[in-house]
C-alpha cells in the first residue's frame, strides 16, 4: 500500500530528527552544566607565535590562579620558549615570560595533554593564502584550522571546551571549526571569535590595557553561555564594558575590514608621495595639513616603500577574494587597487635607487633594517625583501644589518643561502660596519639606533660620492646634503 509506506517513511524521518534533536539538546545541557559548575582554572593555547605568547603571557600575569599552557608543533620553538629567550623579539615580552615561566605559564610539545586538561582552548595560528587550486593567491587556506579542530576534538576526552579563535581569522573559520566539532563527537564545543588586537612592535604594557575588544559568538543557548563564561574569565584583564559583542560573521569580517582600511590609508599616503616627488610638493607638509582635519586624524599617514607584516596585505587579498566569491566585482576591484598601489610603490622605490645612482652593478649597498617595522624581529612581507632581491638582480653587492633579525632569518627570507652568492650578500654586526666601503645606504626600518647614528662617521666610511635612500623620513635632507650625500627620501621633491 503506497500510502502506508509513505507514512512509515515520514515517521522514520521524524524519529531521526527527534533523535538528533535529543542528542543536540543533551549536549547543549551538558555544556551549560559544565561551565555553570566550574570556574576556569586551566587554559590552553595552540600556537607559540607573537599573538599566542603575547596574549597568553598578559593573561597569565593578570590571572595568577589560572594555569596557562602554550603548545607548538615545532620542538625547537618549544625548547626556546621553555628556557628562554623567545624565538622572536617583542619589547618587554621576554622579561614578562621570564617572570611567569614555571609558575602559571608553561610550554608543551604535546597538544593532546595540553588540550585534555584545559577548559578554554585559544587557537592562535597563521592562515596562509592558498598557493594552488581555486582562489590561488587570494583565498585563505583553512586546512590548518580544520586540522586543529580535529585534533582538539580527538584530545578532549569527552569534555566540553570553549574554543577561542584568536588570530586574524578568515571568514568561515568559526563555521569550519563548528562543523568539525559537530561531526566528530556528541560532546559540545562552543566556538567564540576573539580577533587579535596584538600589534607587532608595541610594548607589552599596551597589550595589557586594550581600549576595546570584539567578541563574537553564536546566538544560541550554549553560545550565550560561552560568551558569558569567557567575558567573566577576561575580567581581571579586560572589563566587560570594553568588550563589544557581535555574531561570528561580524567578528570575522571586522578584523579584515579594519586591516584592509589601514592598508588603504597607507596606500593613499604612498600615492600622494609619488605626486609630491613629481610636482615639487613636500609630503610632510601635505600630511601636516591633512592631520589638522578631525575627519582624517593622525594615524597611518606616513609613506613607506611598501606595506609589511603578516596581516595587512594578506587580509586585503582575502577581502578581494571574498568580494569576488559574492559576485561583488566593483568591491573586489576597489580593494585590488590597494594591492596594485603597494606593488607600484615597491617597484618605484627600487627603481629610484638604480636610476639615481646611474647603475648599481658591482656597487656595495648597505641595507639598514630588515624587520618590517621597528621593535620586532618579524620579517614577513618586509619591504627589505623586495628591495634586496631587486638590487641582487641588478648585480649590486648588498650588506644587511638589523639589530634584532639574525643572518639566518634574513637569508631564509631571501630564499635561503643557496638563492644568492656570498659575494653578493653579506651581513654586518653594526650599522657602521655595513656602511664601510658602501656607495649607497638604504634605510628600510626606522630603528631608534639609526635615528641617532653619527652621520659624519657614516659619510667618512662610505665611498664617494655617497648616496642615501631614506624610506622612512628619519633624517633631515638638508643636513645630509651639506655633508655631501645625494639624498632620495620618499615624498620629498628632488633638488638636482
Amino acid at each position: 500500500f503506497p500510502g502506508a509506506e509513505l507514512r512509515h517513511k515520514e515517521q522514520r524521518m521524524a524519529d531521526k530528527r527527534n533523535s538528533v534533536h535529543s542528542v543536540t539538546s543533551d549536549s547543549t545541557s551538558n555544556f551549560c552544566k559544565t561551565f555553570q559548575e566550574k570556574s576556569i582554572t586551566n587554559v590552553a593555547c595552540i600556537g607559540a607565535g607573537h599573538i599566542g605568547i603575547g596574549t597568553i603571557a598578559v593573561m597569565a600575569e593578570r590571572m595568577p590562579d589560572v594555569q596557562f599552557t602554550i603548545f607548538d608543533d615545532n620542538p625547537v620553538t618549544v625548547c626556546a620558549c621553555q628556557s628562554g629567550p623567545l624565538p622572536f623579539y617583542h619589547p618587554g615580552l621576554d622579561e614578562l615570560c621570564n617572570k611567569l615561566r614555571g609558575k602559571n605559564l608553561h610550554f608543551s610539545p604535546s597538544l593532546e595533554q595540553t588540550v585534555e586538561k584545559s577548559q578554554i582552548v585559544f587557537v592562535c595560528i597563521n592562515t596562509p593564502v592558498k598557493t594552488g587550486g581555486i582562489g590561488q593567491g587570494q583565498a585563505p587556506d583553512l586546512s590548518s584550522w580544520d586540522h586543529v579542530a580535529r585534533r582538539i576534538a580527538d584530545s578532549s576526552k569527552n569534555e566540553c571546551k570553549i574554543v577561542v579563535v584568536c588570530s586574524t581569522m578568515p571568514m568561515h573559520t568559526g563555521k569550519t571549526m563548528r562543523q568539525v566539532f559537530q561531526a566528530a563527537d556528541t560532546v559540545k564545543h562552543e566556538v567564540v571569535c576573539f580577533p587579535a588586537f596584538f600589534r607587532g612592535g608595541t610594548d607589552v604594557k599596551e597589550m595589557a590595557n586594550p581600549r576595546t575588544v570584539l567578541l563574537g559568538s553564536e546566538d544560541t543557548k550554549s553560545g550565550v553561555m560561552a560568551f558569558q563564561v569567557f567575558t567573566k574569565f577576561l575580567e581581571p584583564w579586560i572589563p566587560q564594558d570594553k568588550i563589544v559583542p557581535s555574531n561570528l560573521w561580524s567578528a570575522e569580517l571586522a578584523k579584515h575590514a579594519q586591516n584592509a582600511m589601514i592598508a588603504q590609508r597607507i596606500s593613499s599616503a604612498n600615492a600622494v608621495s609619488a605626486l609630491c616627488e613629481k610636482t615639487g610638493a613636500d609630503l610632510e607638509e601635505v600630511m601636516r595639513t591633512a592631520r589638522t582635519d578631525s575627519r582624517i586624524s593622525d594615524g597611518y599617514l606616513q609613506a613607506c616603500p611598501s606595506i609589511g607584516g603578516g596581516t595587512l596585505m594578506q587580509n586585503v587579498e582575502m577581502v578581494v577574494w571574498l568580494a569576488e566569491q559574492l559576485q561583488l566585482s566593483d568591491v573586489a576591484a576597489y580593494w585590488k587597487s590597494v594591492l596594485d598601489m603597494n606593488d607600484f610603490q615597491q617597484t618605484r622605490f627600487s627603481s629610484n635607487i638604480a636610476t639615481t645612482m646611474g647603475n648599481v652593478k658591482g656597487k656595495k649597498i648597505a641595507i639598514l633594517g630588515f624587520a618590517y617595522k621597528p621593535d620586532t624581529s618579524d620579517t614577513r612581507s618586509s619591504p627589505a625583501i623586495r628591495i634586496c632581491k631587486d638590487l641582487i638582480e641588478e648585480g649590486a653587492k648588498i650588506v644587511v644589518y638589523d639589530p634584532q633579525v639574525s643572518a639566518d632569518s634574513i637569508a631564509t627570507a631571501l630564499g635561503g643561502y643557496s638563492a644568492f652568492s656570498p659575494l653578493q650578500v653579506s651581513f654586518a654586526r653594526s650599522a657602521i660596519e655595513a656602511c664601510q666601503g658602501a656607495q649607497a645606504l638604504v634605510l628600510v626600518t626606522a630603528w631608534e639606533e639609526f635615528k641617532t647614528i653619527d652621520m659624519c662617521e657614516v659619510v667618512g666610511a662610505m665611498v664617494k660620492p655617497p648616496f642615501i635612500f631614506d624610506s622612512r623620513g628619519v633624517w633631515e635632507v638638508r643636513d645630509l646634503e651639506r655633508m655631501g650625500f645625494t639624498v632620495y627620501r620618499i615624498g620629498k621633491p628632488r633638488r638636482d
